[in-house]
């Protein structure tokens, strides 16, 4: 499904991610653990064709379902975001026009990459809105971000992400913003999308024990490389790598049982 060869990104000409490998099957959810700084976001970016800052890729290759990706036009990058690459960013609701609602933007995105009526797109949008469990899908629609509470914004974004059924979802820190009831409700909601659409994941995160709940596979990076990777149980419980046990060291427990 996904393949990362090699991959070196910089910005003005400084390595920000060197040497980066991961292979990702249909289906399967890795996530990129580690630190503040050390080019997790990064990695994500780049797969979706979305550097910022004069970022870009000046080694390796990255290849969905066997095409490179690097060499997309604007046109074939079009027509591949929302649909068979699809995003979930840290707030979801600091991605959206704070000036129009809900429905307005749910409405276009759909029709970006769907021939459909505006009343079809709208009752698509309060299905997928409902599917995340957000009551009343009509008033949501009808609703300014800045009126719902963040997890509500989050599953927006679910929503939105999960639309065309992506084969590919990358999800940048999707539950930091969010009280951890919430986050535990997000967790679960992008699990049973994942077995019902067999979607695969790569998910962005420096909370270790949603990586361990979620993960088919881990991948622990620091300074922009990669430091450990492998299996759920064998970054977990059998890693030889002494920052991925300094990270798990850090977790905090409770009654001396670690929950991860």
């Amino acid at each position: 499904m996904l393949e990362l060869n090699n991959v070196t990104i910089s910005y003005t000409n400084q390595p920000a991610v060197c040497n980066f490998h991961l292979t990702l099957g249909q289906g399967e959810i890795c996530s990129i653990v580690g630190e503040s700084g050390s080019g997790k976001t990064t990695v994500v970016r780049a797969i979706l064709g979305l550097l910022s800052g004069g970022g870009q890729v000046t080694e390796g290759e990255i290849r969905f379902e066997g095409k490179p990706l690097l060499s997309n036009t604007k046109e074939e990058w079009r027509k591949l975001r929302g649909t068979d690459i699809s995003m979930i960013f840290q707030d979801s609701g600091a991605m959206t026009n704070q000036t129009r609602t809900i429905g307005k933007q749910f409405v276009e995105y759909i029709r970006t990459h769907e021939r459909i009526s505006r009343k079809d797109a709208w009752d698509k949008g309060v299905y997928m809105l409902e599917r995340m469990c957000l009551p009343n899908g009509d008033n949501i629609m009808k609703s300014y971000p800045f009126q719902l509470s963040g997890g509500m914004r989050q599953r927006v974004g679910i929503a939105m992400s999960m639309t065309f059924r992506p084969k590919l979802l990358l999800a940048d820190e999707p539950t930091s913003a969010l009280d951890v009831t919430t986050q535990a409700q997000i967790v679960r909601q992008m699990m049973e999308l994942r077995n019902e659409y067999k979607t695969s994941m790569l998910v962005v995160t420096h909370n270790l024990g949603v990586a361990a709940y979620m993960s088919d596979q881990i991948v622990v990076m620091k300074n922009g490389k990669i430091v450990d990777a492998g299996s759920r149980d064998d970054i977990l419980y059998r890693s030889e790598s002494e920052y991925t046990r300094n990270l798990l060291n850090a977790v905090p427990s409770l009654g001396g049982v670690r929950y991860v």
